[in-house]
């Protein structure tokens, strides 16, 4: 039989300290029927010189294709442009600061085929660039098959614990799966968690595996250093409170869902932590930012009527609701004594 197609998508923006290594793992997989596709999102550095001479010098450099956007559009954007370029059967997004151990794809396809899988994941570990030290990761325990309409949803849905990582690299997906159902990322702020909230509902079989196939770099000035700015520019937030929008209008789809309680519980905590760095970071943002446009943030996906019918997290789900329709100077300040008292300001 023909061995499928796999399509690893790199996202590249200055990350000329780190590409060649993340290439170099994907090389030395031991799985081959790969096609690379980088997409170069602008950067200002030597990223790409590198890329092109890996292309030109590597024995494995044949299986680059590298695909230019005529702006830089952020991280979400380049991963779109993977899923729309992709040739593979499968499609496995890796960040180009990272890199991977060289079973990866071939443990992960192993089990996507074995089980008919919509998508495979697997663990990771963290890395702190430079030391190389190894940082707490979330890791699945044990493997676990979930097979059937809804057990993925109601697996992740059991609480509002993480049971899976809140993340799109190492995970393998059908390529069809992601196209049929148009799923896709934001572009540029919390473009994982709104993929996540999207892509789990749909599942049909997912397969969770505890080895550890991917190695996730902490470096300096990475997109979770950010916040170490003296001045943050509002439109951040502001693209963060966009993309949550999102989240808050698609999650009204799966209201006749056995497990609707608990994924607005998920949105309204998720929705909540971002207006408490809105609150946390407010005067360092080169722009104000208004009492209505953080009240807004915290919009809860369902109605009044919905959340007294709720079963699970219902008295949770009145509190933000309850927030959420109060004169924007009142929702804000029991925001800050809230975030204040558990200390996510």
């Amino acid at each position: 039989m023909k061995e499928p197609l796999v399509s690893i998508g790199i996202p590249v923006y200055n990350v000329e300290l780190y590409i060649e290594k993340c290439l170099l793992s994907v090389f030395e997989q031991t799985y081959q029927n790969l096609e690379i596709l980088i997409i170069d999102d602008r950067g200002s550095d030597s990223s790409m010189k590198i890329v092109s001479d890996l292309m030109h010098t590597h024995k494995q450099g044949y299986l680059i294709k590298v695909i230019r956007h005529k702006k830089n559009k952020g991280l979400g954007e380049a991963r779109n442009t993977a899923i729309d370029n992709a040739s593979g059967d499968y499609i496995y997004f890796l960040d180009s600061d990272d890199y991977i151990e060289n079973y990866a794809i071939e443990k992960l396809l192993h089990e996507a085929e074995e089980y008919n899988a919509d998508v495979v994941m697997a663990s990771s570990r963290k890395i702190l660039y430079g030391s190389g030290e190894e940082l707490p990761t979330f890791t699945y325990k044990s493997k676990e098959v979930l097979r059937g309409k809804d057990k993925f949803a109601d697996y992740l849905c059991q609480d509002l614990r993480w049971h899976i990582g809140i993340n799109a690299w190492n995970n393998l997906f059908v390529t069809d799966f992601l196209r049929k159902n148009n799923l896709r990322f934001a572009a540029r702020k919390d473009e994982d968690a709104l993929f996540l909230s999207d892509f789990y509902s749909e599942i049909e079989c997912a397969v969770l595996l505890p080895d550890v196939t991917y190695n996730y770099v902490i470096r300096p000035g990475s997109i979770m250093g950010n916040q170490a700015r003296d001045r943050i520019p509002t439109q951040e937030i502001r693209e963060r409170f966009i993309t949550d929008a999102k989240m808050t209008e698609r999650s009204k789809r799966l209201k006749n869902r056995s497990f609707y309680d608990v994924h607005c519980s998920r949105v309204v905590k998720h929705k909540f932590r971002a207006a408490c760095v809105a609150l946390r970071h407010r005067r360092r943002f080169t722009e104000p930012l208004s009492n209505r446009e953080i009240r807004q943030e915290l919009k809860h996906p369902a109605s009044l009527l919905q959340i007294l019918k709720f079963k699970r997290y219902r008295c949770f789900n009145l509190f933000f609701y309850v927030i959420s329709v109060l004169p924007p100077f009142l929702s804000v300040g029991i925001t800050f004594l809230v975030g204040k008292a558990i200390r996510w300001i």
